[in-house]
């Protein structure tokens, strides 16, 4: 069984990893933990969505809430280097371009972002931003917990089922069965997300409307690229992020 400082160190590298937030000397690295680090998404979505919704609750006090909308979307982005958003892009050109299997990677290891990525990553924002606009400012301090937690356990989820592509890559190393201990974390994590939203007064049954329709949409996504690809890479799990994030948004939205 792990101790409280593996416990801790493990946390500490989800978050370094999936955030830009400070860790200091906690992120202690040894293999044996980083192949842990995934079974900690979700615990890492839920400070970053406690985190957006204080900045959403916090700029509409002083701005329209669309402004202040814009502005947290921003802000999350930074905190995260937008890595999942390139990951989008990236995924959004390998798969619309590429001719073959080999092509699609190769287009996907090119730093460069084609249309297909532009696209792909202003049509989440804006869709993102429109339902985030369309809810009361409760609702979408709640729904920005709910996606950023579920967003990421489907990306441990996926990590879990051990077909990752890349021999080196951001994912080498995650792809261990998140076992007992690791689902009851991801699941845990959902079950909070999910309280805070009851407390900000999103009923039940959006939430797990919202669920439903993202853990579909994330699964279609893997379904297509794993087709293609025959596994997974750092950008179409990042894209399955964002698009898991994004479909949340809407599964809330459309109980408004």
């Amino acid at each position: 069984m792990a101790s409280l400082r593996d416990m801790a160190a493990e946390y500490a590298l989800a978050l370094q990893f999936l955030s830009r937030l400070p860790v200091g000397r906690a992120a202690r690295y040894s293999p044996e933990r980083w192949a842990h680090v995934p079974r900690w998404f979700g615990l890492v979505g839920l400070v970053l969505g406690l985190v957006a919704a204080a900045l959403l609750w916090a700029g509409a006090q002083v701005l329209p809430q669309p402004v202040a909308v814009a502005l947290t979307l921003g802000a999350m982005m930074l905190m995260t280097g937008a890595l999942h958003e390139d990951g989008l892009a990236d995924a959004a050109d390998g798969m619309g371009g590429g001719r073959t299997p080999d092509h699609a990677l190769e287009i996907m290891r090119d730093s460069r972002i084609g249309s297909y990525g532009v696209l792909a990553v202003m049509m989440a924002v804006v869709l993102q931003a429109a339902c985030l606009v369309l809810m009361p400012l409760s609702w979408a301090m709640g729904a920005l917990v709910l996606a950023h937690v579920f967003s990421r356990s489907v990306m441990a989820l996926a990590l879990g089922q051990g077909r990752y592509l890349r021999a080196r890559g951001a994912g080498t190393g995650l792809g261990r069965p998140l076992g007992t201990a690791g689902l009851v974390l991801i699941s845990g994590a959902i079950l909070c997300a999910v309280v805070i939203g009851l407390m900000l007064a999103i009923p039940l049954l959006a939430m797990v409307l919202a669920i439903v329709i993202s853990g579909g949409a994330a699964a279609f996504w893997l379904h297509i690229t794993r087709r293609k690809l025959a596994g997974d890479t750092g950008d179409t799990l990042g894209a399955a992020q964002v698009i898991a994030a994004t479909a949340c948004m809407i599964g809330v939205v459309a109980w408004v």
